[in-house]
Order: structure tokens, then sequence, then C-alpha cells
């Protein structure tokens, strides 16, 4: 139970004190390497508590033979006035919430990908009545509205909408640029980062990393789309774009080009990275760390006990 309780520990500390120094991190690396440590720290923090209420409820033995125990301690308690064993009781107790955090998850994505097929059926149905789509294997939907107007959405039939008005008032560069944008969304997958995000703070949001995630990431995605879009058509078109369009932004469960904090892309859009091969180490590196920061935070608290019980 020793190694539960400081695992558990040690997931209530990285979800707790972790997004000061991501969000400080964040802004002094660049928008993929960020937006990989804060999926992985998101990611450590769910296995941490898992790993920690398998060991609870699972220490050394089968299923079976757990839940037998938990049983005839509540049976003893009942029929001696007994107090039950801790472990069984507080590996129950772990394995409900869980369960119900679970369960509450799954419902969560189910609703959000039903919302999401009904979007994507509807601008679908649009593509194809208009006929104003392009030849490309990613099609854009044009849109009849005055307004510009430029978003993506992703999944297995992934599509860019702009509207004609974008088209009226961005030159043939910034076009260029805003497409670029969209289309660096879909195959980065970005929308099923923001959707995982969207789920886990709406279900989880008691945990601060947990609550600022969804957040955290919309913006990081959207700084790497940028990156992505200004190192195939330039900067400047990007820029002049962003300060033409930031104003409109698409529907929900879309990555529009309007989308995130416009002062801080501008100013990020010119931002200077380090080598590849450094940034990438530096990316593993990271986000290893993140990874396994709970189990580490864990045995540090173990090794301490020991030593401070050490005469």
């Amino acid at each position: 139970m020793i190694t539960a309780a400081a695992l558990l520990l040690g997931v209530l500390v990285v979800g707790w004190w972790s997004p000061r120094p991501l969000g400080w991190l964040s802004a002094r690396v660049g928008p993929g390497t960020a937006l990989a440590w804060w999926s992985l720290t998101a990611a450590g923090l769910i296995a941490g508590t898992i790993a920690g209420v398998l060991l609870l409820v699972l220490p050394g033995h089968g299923p079976a033979a757990a839940i037998l125990a938990v049983l005839h301690d509540c049976w003893a308690a009942v029929g001696h006035g007994g107090v039950p064993a801790l472990d069984p009781i507080a590996g129950g107790v772990a394995a409900v919430v869980v369960l119900a955090a679970t369960t509450r998850l799954a419902l969560a994505a189910a609703g959000r990908r039903r919302r999401r097929n009904v979007l994507h059926r509807r601008h679908l149905v649009a593509l194809q009545l208009s006929g104003s789509a392009d030849g490309r294997p990613l099609p854009t939907l044009w849109l009849p509205r005055d307004e510009p107007v430029a978003y993506s959405l992703g999944g297995r039939r992934a599509l860019i909408v702009a509207s004609t008005g974008l088209k009226d008032r961005l030159s043939e560069r910034e076009l260029r640029a805003v497409l670029a944008h969209e289309r660096a969304h879909v195959r980065g997958r970005h929308h099923l980062l923001t959707a995982c995000a969207d789920v886990l703070g709406r279900t989880l949001g008691f945990v601060p990393l947990l609550r600022e995630l969804p957040g955290a990431v919309r913006l990081l995605v959207e700084l790497a789309a940028d990156r992505t879009a200004a190192a195939q058509c330039g900067a400047e078109p990007l820029r002049s774009a962003l300060l033409s369009i930031r104003a409109i932004e698409g529907p929900r469960r879309s990555l529009a080009m309007a989308g995130g904090d416009t002062a801080i892309r501008l100013q990020r859009l010119t931002a200077h990275t380090g080598p590849r091969l450094v940034s990438r180490a530096v990316t593993v590196a990271g986000g290893f760390a993140a990874l396994v920061a709970p189990a580490a935070v864990a045995v540090t608290l173990m090794v301490g006990t020991s030593l401070i019980s050490c005469p």
C-alpha cells in the first residue's frame, strides 16, 4: 500500500503544481515541443492514477482474490464489530472513483463524437450541393459569405471551409498562407488533440492540470499551424492575414484561423528555434520526464522517507 499511496501522492503533486512550470516552459520552446509536454504530462497523470489504483485493488493477487478479501473483511466487521483492513477498503473506494471517472469520460467523448459527426455531415452535404470544392485531396468548401472566414474540420473526411469574402479581402499570398495554416491543422491531427483535451477538461476539471489543458492545447495548435504555414508561405503574408480576419471564428469543434490569442500568435510568429536535432532531443527528453513525473515523485518520496526513518 505504501507504493500505491506514494504514486497517488505523486499524481496529486503533478496534477496540482505542473501547470505553472509547463506554462513557463511553453513560452521558451517551440509549440510542437510544448504541445507534446502538455499532452504527455496529462497522459502520465492518468497512467499514474490507474497504476496506483491497481496497486491498491490488486496487491499481488488476482481480481477474484481481491474481491473476496473485500467481502470477507466487510463480513468480519459486521459479524464481530471489528474494523476491516485498510488496504481493501481504500482499493475499493479508489476503484469506484476511477470507474465513475472513466464512465464520465466515455459518455463525454461519445457525445462530442456524435455532435462532430453531425457537423461533418452538414458541411459535406453543402459541399456536394454547391459543387464549389477544388480538386485537392483535402477539399475546400467555399461559402458565399462576405465575412472573411476560414476553419478546418478534422477526422477521416477532413475538409477546409473558407468564404468568398476571404478571397476578396486577402491577396493571393495571404490566402495561400491561410489555407496552409488550416492544412497544417488537419495533417497534425490537431482536432484530435483538442478534442481529447476538451473532454478531459470538461470531465476532470477539478484537477488544475486538466482544467488548463484545453486552453493551452488550443493556443499551442494554433502556434504550431502558424509555424508550418510561415515555413511554407512566409511569415509576413500570414501576419497580415491574421490582422485582417482575427475577429471571425468558426463553429465549435472546428479550428479557425482566428482561434487563439492573436497577440501571442503575432509575437511568436517570428520566434527563433534552435537546431532541429537539439530541438528534437529536448522534446524527447522533456516528454519522457513529463510522462514519468508521477512515478518520479513517488520514488523521491519513498527514498526520502526511508532515509529519514533510518537511524
